[in-house]
């Protein structure tokens, strides 16, 4: 009588691949935010030993967490083997509910310090039961903390333009601020990646967390909108600031605006870009091998040296100051509008407009000229004019010998060109041009 064959007698490569369809068929079944359950995927941790030591790599990757599960994944994640399978922890602070009929109301200072000590209090906790953990413990590829706190009744029933929910004007409007009299957080060296999402959290309770996280390598977080308002002011150059002194091995730095508020901020403040917010983001970033900003960074007073002035290392503006120099950067991606959302209006007609996106093509192609090593940028402008948006995309590509130039909304005219053949030379490169619009009504930029 034939034995009876068993998965684990089958070859090395036939077993992985079963392996690799099962985890295809329930990838979109992960942990998500708001308690869907967890991917059936691991049900077949229960078929053998084997099979356990392969789906928990998987299905471990990522992991939610809450205040209330604290000691439960403090149970769950005793063996050093699930610690190395975890790559993502999304810890997860529910703030208190609140009736729909305050859904338009801000918070009162009583159900902001509520927030406040909420916030705070989980926090510690976390950061004490993460002390169990070791570096060598860790994921190969890294361990990211996203951390979210909001409250389960800031989801609105509305749907955004693009299908997505909404949050209620009270959350748009209400910000995180954690008490930093009492904060108490033990420093961590097992996260490299950190990303805040959900209610605004201010950028000095930000670098609260971070400067805690001593191998951080990757940031993503939200700034405080760029407007004249004074608490913006105040806390973008605390940021600003900070960064410099608690999170000073971050690599990876993308920063982003807050959704907009109900209650519109002040207009922008007046071109500052020798600002102390502008100069300390400035030399931060020489230090990033990856950038990436949207409209809380204005491109043109970031980039404002090399439009005072055209070779790289010559004296610029501001008390002639030196070009900055990226001596790592692989990777940049900007991203402004004009004309869309206060405070980021910026001009005041489309002409204007494109005069500004022409300066800001101009000054990111010189400011390439200073980034030996990039392999990558994007710069993606957005104007809105009469109901019109126009979008005007460049991107810069550099592998195998060979260096192309894509433009999408715009002929690239003589200041652009010229600039953006700086990078190339010296490199030895084929450049290649590639003008992806036809419309003989785009404008030269």
């Amino acid at each position: 009588m034939n034995a009876t064959l068993s998965i684990n007698s089958l070859p090395y490569e036939v077993r992985q691949t079963i392996f690799a369809l099962l985890r295809q068929h329930h990838t979109s079944s992960q942990y998500r935010w708001h308690g869907e359950p967890a991917s059936t995927i691991a049900l077949y941790a229960s078929v053998s030993r084997e099979w356990q030591k392969e789906f928990e790599r998987f299905s471990f990757r990522e992991i939610r967490v809450t205040p209330r599960r604290l000691k439960h994944f403090i149970h769950i994640l005793k063996s050093p083997r699930r610690r190395a399978s975890v790559q993502t922890l999304r810890f997860h602070i529910a703030l208190d509910k609140y009736p729909s009929r305050l859904n338009g109301e801000q918070e009162t200072p009583a159900e902001r310090r509520r927030s406040t000590a909420i916030s705070t209090k989980a926090l510690g906790a976390f950061f004490r039961a993460m002390t169990h953990w070791r570096k060598s413990d860790t994921s190969p590829f890294g361990l990211d903390l996203h951390l979210r706190i909001d409250s389960p009744s800031d989801s609105s029933a509305l749907l955004g333009r693009n299908g997505a929910p909404t949050v209620t004007k009270r959350a748009l409007n209400s910000y995180v601020n954690l008490d930093l009299d009492t904060l108490s957080l033990p420093e961590i060296d097992v996260f490299s990646g950190f990303r805040c999402v959900g209610r605004h959290m201010q950028p000095t309770s930000l670098l609260a967390v971070a400067s805690k996280l001593r191998s951080l390598e990757y940031l993503d977080v939200e700034l405080n909108h760029d407007s004249a308002r004074k608490r913006d002011v105040q806390q973008r150059y605390n940021f600003a600031t900070g960064i410099e002194q608690h999170a000073e091995s971050i690599r990876v730095l993308s920063l982003r605006r807050p959704s907009p508020t109900t209650t519109a901020p002040s207009t922008a403040p007046p071109r500052q870009p020798w600002s102390g917010f502008y100069g300390r983001l400035r030399a931060f970033s020489q230090q990033c091998e990856c950038l990436e900003f949207d409209d809380c960074v204005d491109a043109a007073q970031f980039f404002a040296p090399f439009l005072l002035h055209h070779g790289p290392g010559s004296p610029g503006g501001g008390g002639g100051q030196e070009a900055p120099f990226w001596p790592r950067l692989t990777r940049l991606n900007v991203r402004n509008s004009y004309m869309m959302k206060d405070p980021y209006l910026r001009v005041a007609n489309r002409l204007e407009a494109l005069t500004h996106v022409r300066k800001v093509l101009v000054a990111v192609g010189r400011a390439a000229c200073c980034m030996p090593e990039l392999r990558f940028a994007r710069v993606c402008l957005y104007v809105l004019a009469d109901g019109l948006l126009e979008w005007f995309v460049l991107t810069y590509e550099r592998f195998a010998g060979r260096i192309v130039l894509r433009t999408r909304g715009f002929i690239p005219g003589k200041a652009t060109m010229d600039a953006w053949r700086c990078p190339v030379a010296g490199k030895g490169a084929e450049f290649h041009i590639r003008v992806e619009d036809t419309d003989p009504s785009a404008p030269e930029l």
